[in-house]
């Protein structure tokens, strides 16, 4: 006797439905996987930009020797009073004695010639024509150089020393 499949739907239930083929991918699926991709990609490169931010603004307050950023950006910008201007000590230039430390003003961008008076900023070691560093100190509190703000010595109330007694 001959056995009889029933089918539905022109399947034959006695079989089973064939797997799927591995190149047949739903294409759902791989919008979601790439949107995933992407999102993670911009996530990572924002960490990175962030990360790379904190640390350029931590070197640069360390180096500047200050702590607070806004207090930096003001300090360099305000000027410096005359009072502190004129504490500074002037210095008559000579090759002989300055040429290795500073040889031309970086303001006027002239070489100093015997007899020139210059200052000679304390905290970094360069040096600038009086004229032209007290022009630059009348908006600026940084040496035009490297930018390090000038902080004036205490000088001591009796002998004027720079260290005090």
């Amino acid at each position: 006797m001959p056995r009889h499949f029933r089918t539905l739907a022109g399947h034959n239930s006695s079989t089973t439905p064939p797997p799927p083929q591995p190149g047949n991918v739903d294409s759902d699926f791989i919008v979601i996987l790439t949107a995933f991709v992407c999102a993670i990609i911009c996530v990572l490169g924002l960490l990175a930009l962030a990360r790379c931010t904190c640390i350029r603004r931590i070197i640069g307050l360390v180096t500047s020797g200050h702590t607070d950023h806004r207090s930096l950006t003001a300090a360099a910008n305000k000027g410096l009073k005359k009072k502190i201007l004129k504490a500074l000590p002037k210095v008559t230039y000579s090759p002989e004695t300055f040429n290795e430390i500073v040889s031309d003003c970086a303001i006027c961008l002239t070489e100093f010639y015997s007899g020139d008076e210059i200052r000679v900023l304390p905290q970094c070691g360069h040096g600038f024509h009086v004229m032209c560093i007290d022009t630059w100190f009348g908006s600026h509190s940084s040496c035009p150089s490297c930018r390090k703000v000038l902080v004036p010595v205490p000088r001591c109330n009796k002998c004027g020393e720079a260290t005090g007694c």
